[in-house]
């Protein structure tokens, strides 16, 4: 059974294959394209799945769509008709013609590359939490999605079993907790669907208690139908492609629109503040009013919304869950493998792996080492030492970093979703007070507020951070204790976004940290993507050495390769 999952239109479009429920491979639309977050249909992420399994898409079995496109298509309408659509004649003439192009042409398109056999559809939230839950390690848990919006659907929540998807609460558009997210996300001069863990970085900046008037006037929590019901005198979304808020907002919050180049000043951060405070807030209230009527200790996290890791962070001890779950793409892109495991299980009624399965990150492409050479041959014209082992390449690797040089490290498979996990990261020594810096100015080039991310070893992640479990896909920030001395990646509010790694998981990169641990005494290592700001995180080798040149990055690490300048 091989089953190509899609997803696209919107933003993260990608492309997974799963034969025989097991994900071979998966890659995100943007990491060939270099279009950060591209949305167009995912015509090269299709073409590379292929070309990996070495198949014909004749040979696929079916195609499985991450949601319902004629759902999404009566929402639609019914939101331009409850607004009056003679009023509205070219906002439904411009909708109706781009959905002709995409959706609503899925067949057509499929076809032109081929492909003329069984369309699978099921609905957004759907694909989030099969993601979520068939990749988890639990026979049971509570499923929650929280998106900005998928066909009508913003929350959806789900008690997941070997029996399927049972519903228990949603929240229907235009009421939306990822809407309101984003909108604010606009009005401090980010862009949303993607400045969003900007807003996170700032957040602890601010004092969260500055604009809490504000919040209460635009949102209530705790109807008897709806879990949050917004005030949408103050948003425009319902009736906007353009704009998110209007002035009756702006008068509310009492400070313009900040423009993306202006400075950023306290006020912004404190908005910052009380937004993720409140955000908090209605997640627990929805978790805690769930577990109430739901006796259930497990969570997994699904949607756009699960990559608040400060949120994600604090479950455990705002509610009376006991074990998190939250997977390596829980966004978008992550529900074209969703989208298959789906239709596998829940369809199709194969059982869940016990203990989970398909939980490796590492889906994208890699380079054989003389492929690998032949490209730094044909890019790179100065010092190249290539090491005959893995044990003598980390142990140089960790004395570079200990020696305070930053690393560009490129190794394997890329990762799939939005974080780097070890094969396309840059990495530094985390007790240099004065590196994170160095790497947001210099290397990075984006906002110095920006915080990093350490990795630790299993085995000794409760040595330094308050966390009860695992994380292996950095998507939970934790406090790092008051005795441990790791500046450069514990933020201003003395947390971290953590990733724990074992060594069955990614033995170099394992090894790598032990060895940085010899000459240490810790096995932790900042680690941030492999790009620059406003560059998609680097596929290929060709954009590894592109970044190394373009940057005050010391060394790059090509496979076995050791390059400097």
């Amino acid at each position: 059974m091989i089953q190509l999952g899609l997803s696209g239109f919107y933003h993260d479009s990608a492309a997974a294959l799963v034969i025989d429920g097991k994900v071979i491979c998966a890659i995100e639309e943007e990491k060939l394209s270099g279009e950060k977050h591209d949305s167009s249909f995912p015509f090269k992420a299709i073409q590379w799945c292929l070309e990996y399994v070495k198949i014909t898409i004749d040979e696929v079995d079916m195609v499985c769509w991450y949601e319902n496109p004629k759902d999404k298509f009566e929402r639609v309408r019914e939101t331009i008709g409850k607004w009056g659509g003679l009023r509205y004649p070219m906002k439904w003439r411009k909708f109706i013609k781009r959905w002709n192009e995409t959706e609503g042409n899925l067949k057509g398109i499929l076809k032109s590359i081929g492909y003329d056999g069984e369309i699978l559809y099921s609905l957004h939230h759907h694909s989030h939490l099969a993601l979520s839950y068939y990749t988890s390690p639990f026979d049971k848990a509570i499923g929650l999605s929280i998106d900005g919006v998928g066909e009508s659907h913003t929350i959806y929540a789900a008690m997941c079993d070997e029996t399927g998807f049972h519903t228990i609460q949603t929240l229907h558009f235009p009421h939306s907790l990822g809407l309101v997210y984003s909108a604010f996300t606009t009005y401090l001069g980010f862009k949303p669907n993607e400045g969003e863990y900007k807003v996170m970085g700032l957040a602890p900046y601010g004092d969260k208690q500055q604009y809490n008037g504000v919040f209460d006037k635009i949102a209530t929590m705790g109807g008897e139908f709806d879990i949050v019901k917004m005030d949408m005198s103050y948003f425009t979304w319902e009736t906007s492609d353009n704009d998110m808020f209007n002035q009756q907002l702006i008068d509310l919050i009492g400070f313009p629109p900040r423009f993306k180049d202006e400075p950023i000043e306290q006020h912004h951060k404190d908005l910052a503040a009380s937004l993720q405070r409140w955000y908090e807030s209605a997640l627990y209230f929805l978790i805690n009013r769930i577990t109430n009527i739901w006796e259930c200790e497990n969570l997994v996290l699904g949607g756009g919304c699960a990559y608040n890791g400060t949120a994600n962070g604090k479950i455990k001890t705002s509610t009376s869950i006991k074990n998190v779950f939250i997977p390596f793409a829980p966004s978008d892109s992550g529900s074209a493998i969703g989208a298959c495991l789906y239709q596998y299980h829940i369809v199709m009624g194969n059982p869940k792996v016990k203990g989970g399965d398909n939980q490796s990150p590492y889906l994208g492409e890699e380079w054989s080492s003389p492929e690998l050479l032949k490209i730094i041959l044909q890019n790179h014209r100065k010092k190249v030492v290539m090491f005959d082992t893995d044990e003598m390449l980390c142990k140089q690797v960790a004395k570079l970093i200990e020696e305070g040089n930053i690393i560009g490290w490129f190794q394997g498979r890329t990762e799939f979703g939005a974080r780097a996990l070890g094969n396309r990261s840059i990495l530094a020594n985390p007790h240099l007070s004065d590196i994170r810096d160095r790497i947001n100015k210099v290397v990075k080039k984006r906002e110095m507020f920006r915080p990093f991310a350490p990795s630790v070893t299993i085995e000794d992640y409760q040595k330094y951070f308050l966390s009860e479990e695992d994380v292996p896909y950095m998507n939970q920030v934790v406090k790092v204790k008051k005795d441990v001395n790791i500046p450069s990646v514990t933020h201003v509010d003395n947390s971290a976004r953590i990733q724990t790694l074992k060594r069955e998981d990614n033995p170099l990169y394992y090894d790598l940290l032990k060895e940085f641990e010899k000459l240490t005494g810790t096995p932790i290592l900042l680690n941030t993507s492999f790009n620059l700001k406003d560059h998609t995180m680097t596929n290929d080798p060709q954009k590894a050495i592109w970044t190394f040149h373009n940057c005050d990055m010391d060394y790059l690490v090509l496979g076995k390769f050791l390059i400097s300048k």
